[in-house]
């Protein structure tokens, strides 16, 4: 297994990723040793190169027009991979599966509120507005029991009551993909060299949620719970249309047609992002199962159906994230 791989590595990414964001009040906690960054260093490297192996970067569009024609099929590839999972939330999964994914996001600390605020870093202009904007949503338009982590956890409270009434404990099976997901996002925003990639990372992930999102309360309200609990994901259909439009349109065109030399960092942070992805919902899917669940995509079983996800009724679904010119 590559190191990149093991659930050890990835815990001792994320506690070291958190120290470098801890609070005033833990100050003491920050990581200040040469010793201890060369180490974990090297383990970004590897993990870098390992991700940049498994990725096709042989057809790169030349331009930002070119890219923009390369970025909606990408988009549409990786909800199309991840179709079959969400297909089973929405479709099949019982309240404890339902409640076992969502607790899951819970247990990853990948501090999204401060990745979006690190993302803004360098730029200027409405590029920054943009992730600006972005930021504020996160922060509930400075309501704090709209703020987006607040909700959340509103919405795992009852699903952790359905696991704790099923006896299942999540925290004894986070597979090393579900931590891989949230300190990607954390490695790219803490070392500047990965900063195009930070920004490709963030649209795909903000670009293909209103359809994760839409799948989920789809799933939830089959399951009849309370819209209380499915506010938080509910409101993201919309919200995260409307991010991942302006982070194509307002942030990474204009950049990329006045860099183009950055294009190639930007389309590795979109396709590292959409396997690190994939792997993810591979990981809870092959978690279920091993729980009990009859999940019908798992690591190793049948690649998933093509076509299992319809780009065009996407589009008609969610004309806020900006997709109707893509053929």
């Amino acid at each position: 297994m590559h190191i990149a791989n093991r659930l050890d590595t990835q815990r001792r990414l994320n506690a070291f990723y958190l120290r470098e964001m801890a609070p005033a009040h833990r100050a003491h906690e920050v990581p200040v040793h040469p010793a201890e960054f060369r180490r974990i260093h090297e383990i970004e490297a590897m993990w870098n190169a390992y991700e940049e192996s498994r990725i096709d970067l042989s057809d790169l569009p030349a331009d930002a027009e070119g890219f923009a024609a390369w970025y909606f099929e990408v988009h549409k590839r990786h909800c199309r991979e991840v179709a079959p999972f969400f297909d089973y939330i929405a479709e099949a999964a019982p309240a404890e599966a339902m409640a076992f994914y969502i607790c899951l996001e819970e247990e990853v600390d990948g501090r999204f509120d401060d990745v979006v605020a690190l993302a803004q870093l360098g730029l200027g202009g409405d590029m920054k507005l943009a992730l600006a904007e972005n930021f504020w949503d996160e922060m509930g338009n400075g309501r704090l029991e709209d703020m987006h982590t607040v909700m959340f956890c509103r919405s795992s409270a009852y699903m952790r009551d359905i696991l704790d009434r099923a006896g299942i404990d999540v925290r004894d099976q986070v597979p090393a993909s579900a931590l891989k997901n949230g300190n990607l996002l954390l490695m790219y925003a803490l070392r500047r060299r990965h900063a195009g990639r930070l920004l490709g990372a963030l649209t795909i992930l903000e670009h293909t949620a209103p359809w994760r999102f839409s799948r989920t309360v789809r799933g939830m309200r089959r399951l009849g719970m309370p819209e209380d609990v499915i506010h938080y994901h509910d409101l993201h259909i919309a919200i995260d249309a409307g991010h991942g439009r302006d982070l194509i349109r307002r942030v990474v065109l204009p950049l990329l047609a006045d860099h183009p030399g950055l294009i190639r960092e930007v389309a590795i942070g979109c396709l590292i992002r959409y396997r690190v992805a994939v792997d993810y919902y591979d990981g809870i899917a092959r978690t279920l199962s091993q729980t009990g669940f009859a999940v019908p995509w798992r690591a190793g079983g049948p690649a998933p159906a093509a076509g299992a996800f319809d780009d065009q009724a996407f589009r008609r679904e969610f004309p806020e994230a900006g997709l109707m010119e893509a053929s």
